[in-house]
């Protein structure tokens, strides 16, 4: 009898178990098809084939690296045939990421299914794009001829060479790297995801750089500057995972701007200048972001380069890449050079304006102290001056 009821029990469970996995495969998505307008419009195309008749349809899609799923309810054919076009008046969609979508379908039987997803990579289509691999590496370009585009792979597989000994680190997985003719063109495919560029962009996660270099006299130094300079960005996010964001803003762009093959010379004379002048940003102001201005920004991009380097120099491979894994472990400016180097970023700052800017050091230490010093002297000066300006007690008299 025991036995017997244990049998039953165990076909109970096995009809619970395997019953919604049945229901999940009873609708097939076939003859499926994507036609998008970048910028404008994405147009999907099946045919859902189900045992029982649909009653309703929603189509959900959802970008790499969003956290929001989107739905839109849609109508179906009595044959089963999908036709729905979503346009971006209803919300843009991530430039060059991978698309995911699938149907949720509710049946006349009154079963609820989730279809298997299918995905597209909603890349730039504005343009005929050329083509180059070598291995994970892709190159696009759509102007210039097939020498451009070589000269371009070259300087990604030697900036990728380059920056991966640096940080000890390779790339495994696919990359594509984006080359528009002008600013205006790259700038178009950013606004679309409400992002702006200074020549170049990269998206770590997905994997994609973007570039804007025109074919001419000028292509190689650019590509020097440019392509190593982006890659540096997914490089070090194979360090860090998602946790790349939370590196500070000065090692993220003072590592790509290190990895650079051809250095910008005006950064050395933006530095000196600013030291002459007296007006240096402290490194603890490029933590979060950079300064809103443009002369300011380019300051901030040629101390972020000066600054990693002289802590790549100084504390070599194993110290810049500790420094990194302590900031993506969520310590702060201070406390991750602290834990790294045993002296806090303020400490190291002063070690580089002195070594590599001949700033003296009791000086630079001064200036750090400086907003300190102030607020102490407003806390001792303004006692004192309300104690001379009151008013004398009066003697009193005999």
């Amino acid at each position: 009898m025991r036995r017997l009821f244990a049998f039953f029990l165990l076909l109970v469970l096995a009809f619970a178990i395997f019953q919604p996995a049945r229901a999940q495969s009873a609708v097939e998505v076939t003859d499926w098809s994507v036609d998008y307008d970048f910028g404008g419009y994405v147009n999907f195309k099946a045919r859902l084939v189900s045992p029982s008749p649909v009653t309703d349809t929603v189509i959900l899609f959802r970008a790499q690296g969003e956290t929001n799923t989107r739905s839109e309810r849609i109508t179906i054919s009595p044959e089963g045939n999908v036709d729905f076009t979503y346009t971006f008046a209803q919300g843009p969609i991530r430039p060059f990421a991978r698309v995911n979508f699938w149907f949720y379908v509710t049946l006349q039987n009154g079963e609820q299914v989730n279809t298997p997803e299918n995905s597209f990579v909603y890349a730039d289509n504005r343009f005929p794009w050329q083509t180059l691999e070598d291995g994970n590496l892709r190159v696009h370009w759509y102007a210039g001829d097939v020498d451009f585009g070589h000269a371009a792979l070259d300087t990604a597989r030697t900036g990728l060479q380059r920056t991966g000994e640096k940080l000890s680190v390779s790339l495994n997985r696919p990359l594509d790297m984006y080359i528009y003719s002008t600013a205006a063109d790259l700038q178009t495919a950013l606004d679309i995801g409400g992002q702006t560029a200074m020549g170049g962009h990269a998206s770590p996660d997905l994997g994609v750089a973007l570039v804007s270099i025109a074919p001419g006299d000028n292509q190689g130094t650019e590509m020097d500057r440019e392509i190593p300079h982006e890659l540096a960005h997914i490089l070090t996010y194979e360090l860090t995972g998602e946790r790349y964001s939370r590196l500070p803003v000065w090692l993220r762009e003072g590592i790509a701007s290190m990895a650079e093959l051809s250095p910008n010379p005006d950064h050395a004379r933006a530095i000196s200048l600013a030291v002459e002048k007296r007006a240096l940003i402290p490194i603890s102001e490029l933590c979060g972001s950079f300064p809103p201005d443009m002369a300011r920004i380019f300051l901030a991009y040629a101390e972020s380069v000066s600054f990693t380097r002289f802590i790549s120099n100084k504390y070599g491979t194993t110290g810049l890449v500790s420094l990194i894994q302590a900031y993506a472990d969520g310590l702060d400016c201070e406390q991750g050079a602290a834990k790294v180097f045993a002296r806090p970023l303020s400490q190291v700052e002063s070690d580089w304006r002195a070594s590599e800017l001949g700033e003296n050091k009791g000086a630079a230490a001064l200036q750090n102290l400086f907003p300190y010093i102030a607020v102490l002297g407003i806390i001792l000066v303004v006692p004192l001056a309300l104690a001379f300006t009151s008013p004398k007690r009066l003697k009193d008299e005999f």
